[in-house]
């Protein structure tokens, strides 16, 4: 075997790898930005807990393949893979705010627990609440019901005290 066979092997291993430890991702056609702002678009995904890569066509068709996960046509133009680490949302969400404020639509497909989406099920994807979103109504959620049981035991007890010095004063 060649070296560059050998080379794009590896590319296509590191590609599969990436693509299973993320816990989702997106196909994103970033045409229509300048350099500025695709470093800045991929600086936002980074402080949001990924990574966006741009990686050849070829390169993503085998490892989706590998993977077990056919497309249903040929990628065409410049792609990169927008991979979610931490957050399987907060990071898609910068892409698809740029991608408001464009007339282009950047999203080709998504990847999600090893099936392919659609870029509509991409978008009710990404409609839904981040994690930290989730945990901060989780917790408001349950704190809601545990102040409103202090309110009323205090409240009880403040009745009492009353009762009784409304009585000591009486006499």
């Amino acid at each position: 075997m060649s070296k560059a066979k050998i080379n794009k092997i590896a590319q296509v291993e590191q590609v599969v790898v990436k693509l299973n430890s993320a816990k989702s991702a997106a196909l994103v056609q970033y045409q229509g930005l300048n350099a500025a702002g695709v470093v800045a678009l991929r600086d936002k995904v980074r402080e949001n807990g990924g990574a966006l890569e741009v990686t050849k066509n070829s390169l993503i068709f085998r490892a989706l393949l590998k993977m077990g996960i056919a497309l249903p046509e040929e990628l065409v133009g410049p792609t990169a893979i927008a991979y979610s680490n931490d957050d399987e949302i907060a990071p898609l969400k910068e892409i698809d705010a740029v991608n408001k404020s464009s007339e282009k639509t950047f999203f080709k497909y998504g990847i999600y627990q090893g099936k392919l989406l659609s870029v509509d099920d991409l978008k009710k994807f990404i409609s839904l609440p981040s994690k930290s979103t989730l945990l901060s109504q989780l917790v408001g959620g349950l704190r809601n019901p545990l102040e409103r049981m202090v309110y009323a035991m205090r409240y009880n007890q403040t009745q009492l005290v009353m009762t009784i010095k409304a009585i000591a004063d009486k006499k």
